[in-house]
């Protein structure tokens, strides 16, 4: 048994900051972290034979400037300033993200555009009253035609339900201050710099920053300032349970090795990042029966990345794109070279990460992809009319429990 000041379950970006900033104000930490090679949590950076796969896509921007400031100081020396370029595939085209509304419609037709606008004019005129659900949100801002075009396919892949489950809070806060009226004006009227950064619409945001050899970068260096000042950082040490000791004031947190030996840390504080749902089951005493029926409750979203390794034709210059195509299973293919070149160790080969969300537990269908790569064909969504070199279905690349859902 060991003790601590404080033990931090978790080595994403939440709970490695915190130990970061507990181990700068002089207080001991120790990391629990159950992944046995990696940091970062969904940030983290996979590597296979010098190629770099970001799990997940990684824009640096926030709107809080001692964010930005905490990464500089992490990071000081390595952090690239990149131009953001994303697309939607619908319908076998592209279309510009943050949409484009004179290209967007233009590529729609004349019939399907008039239907748009006067969709968008309806729910100005007569919106949904009190919208509770993420369709009745988006219908409101864009008309509930370019919802259906734009928003619903791509959201229902990621979440795995139906819009109108999905809560209203959610998409005031995921795409907040964003409407048909904004993307209206940012693509016509010239561009100004907000004076208060809170007033910066995230999604509408043309540069952001991005550590030169992925997220994982950043948090490695996290990791790496939290053991110098003398704080620990375990890998593939699961943590189990963790028990209040009354008498002793203390906490016990029980976490099991990546040799199966269970272990125990005491400490005088816990900061738990990891799924709330295993934290409240894993409590000593245990909570109320209600407290627990909650806790089964709550619902994650699972995530996959396969990493295709192709010839470079420079047919695909995005960041990502996302694929709104109901046919497909695949969500969002993302471009590493674009966000870093040093992502790629070659630069006669470009990598892309096609991403797939799931629940625990469903069947990873990947027989399509494992065909591609027995015959050496390439996807056809994926349309860069490369040679396939190779695919990768990296089962180290799946997230467990990467989202937690809102519902209505």
């Amino acid at each position: 048994m060991t003790k601590s000041k404080t033990v931090v379950i978790g080595a994403g970006p939440a709970g490695l900051t915190a130990a970061y900033l507990l181990c700068k104000a002089g207080w001991p930490v120790t990391v629990l972290e159950a992944d046995p090679q990696y940091v970062g949590g969904i940030s983290r950076t996979v590597a296979y034979k010098g190629f770099r796969f970001d799990i997940g896509g990684h824009r640096f921007f926030s709107k809080a400037k001692e964010v930005e400031d905490l990464w500089t100081e992490i990071l000081p020396a390595d952090m690239l300033e990149r131009p953001r370029s994303s697309r939607i595939f619908y319908n076998d085209k592209f279309y510009a993200y943050p949409l484009q509304p004179v290209q967007a419609l233009s590529q729609l037709g004349v019939v399907e555009s008039a239907r748009c606008v006067w969709s968008y004019g309806k729910a100005r005129l007569f919106p949904r009253p009190n919208p509770k659900s993420f369709e009745d949100w988006v219908s409101n801002e864009f008309g509930e035609r370019l919802f259906r075009i734009f928003f619903k396919t791509y959201t229902e892949k990621v979440w795995g339900m139906s819009c109108k489950e999905i809560s209203a809070d959610w998409a005031a806060q995921r795409i907040k201050g964003l409407s048909l009226s904004t993307v209206l004006r940012n693509a016509l009227l010239p561009k100004r710099q907000p004076k208060n950064r809170q007033d910066v619409i995230k999604t509408l945001v043309d540069t952001f920053r991005y550590p030169r050899k992925g997220p994982g970068m950043m948090w490695e260096a996290c990791a790496g300032r939290v053991r110098e000042m003398g704080g620990e950082v375990l890998l593939g040490a699961m943590a189990v349970d963790c028990s209040y000791l009354r008498a002793e004031g203390e906490w016990a947190v029980g976490y099991r090795s990546a040799d199966g030996v269970r272990h125990t840390v005491r400490a005088e504080h816990v900061i738990s990042s990891g799924p709330l749902g295993r934290l409240v089951q894993g409590l000593q005493p245990p909570v109320s029966a209600g407290a627990l029926r909650a806790a089964a409750a709550l619902k994650y979203r699972d995530f996959v990345t396969v990493a295709l390794i192709l010839k470079e034709r420079g047919q695909f210059s995005d960041n990502w794109i996302y694929v709104h195509d109901p046919n497909v299973k695949v969500g969002r293919i993302q471009n590493y070279k674009s966000w870093s070149p040093e992502m790629v160790p070659d630069p006669a080969y470009s990598c892309y990460g096609l991403e797939y969300f799931c629940f625990e537990g469903d069947g990873r269908e990947f027989d399509t992809l494992r065909a591609h790569q027995r015959k050496r064909r390439r996807p056809g969504y994926l349309r860069t009319g490369a040679s396939l070199h190779h695919i990768k279905v990296f089962e180290i690349a799946s997230v467990s429990k990467n989202n937690p859902i809102w519902r209505e």
